[in-house]
């Protein structure tokens, strides 16, 4: 008779990446590892509570799932519906994972060449791909710049997981002719 496999929950993710995070230094195989992890939890959206599920109207919603106490890393849930999507933004300077749960992500990536001060920094755009249901991306700076923007008319659930709580992002406005770009706002 088979062995019955349990479904992997959210608490089995915080426990193996609180692991990976206290055992390693080294941010590209914390991506690695919580790329491999994540693929394991997104499997299914069943541990996903219906309040985690909700949507916004006016953008994108993001409901915190699990911050690490020692601020290694946290877990966020983000629900789009069709036509939201994120301006051009970083993730100051830290290492994520995103892992599509349901739906489709387009994503424009890009990569921080150079930074000129705090309102300019020069981005070269580093081609789009579109993350399917069940499949994750990486977040590795200096090319941790992008624009997400569910792909269809369904709403996508995704799960992002960041080296740290993310307090703030730059947001970029578009480049100009020569790849300068100004920084709008943080987010």
């Amino acid at each position: 008779m088979g062995k019955i496999q349990q479904q992997y929950e959210l608490s089995d993710f915080i426990s193996e990446m609180t692991k990976v995070v206290e055992e390693t230094t080294e941010s590209a195989e914390r991506v690695r590892e919580a790329e491999r992890l994540l693929c394991k939890l997104i499997r299914t959206k069943s541990w996903l509570s219906q309040e985690k599920l909700q949507t916004e109207n006016s953008q994108y919603a993001r409901h915190s799932l699990y911050r690490d106490p020692k601020n290694q890393f946290e877990v966020l849930a983000l629900i789009w519906e069709p036509g939201q999507c994120t301006p051009l933004h970083d993730h100051d300077g830290t290492w994520g994972v995103e892992g599509v749960v349901s739906g489709r992500m387009r994503v424009k990536n890009y990569v921080q060449l150079e930074s000129f001060s705090d309102h300019t920094a020069k981005l070269c755009y580093a081609g789009a791909m579109t993350v399917n249901e069940q499949s994750t991306g990486e977040l590795l700076p200096p090319a941790d710049c992008h624009i997400l923007e569910p792909h269809g008319d369904e709403t996508t659930v995704t799960i992002h997981v960041y080296g740290k709580q993310l307090r703030k992002f730059r947001v970029f406005e578009a480049p100009d002719e020569k790849g300068f770009i100004r920084l709008g706002n943080n987010m």
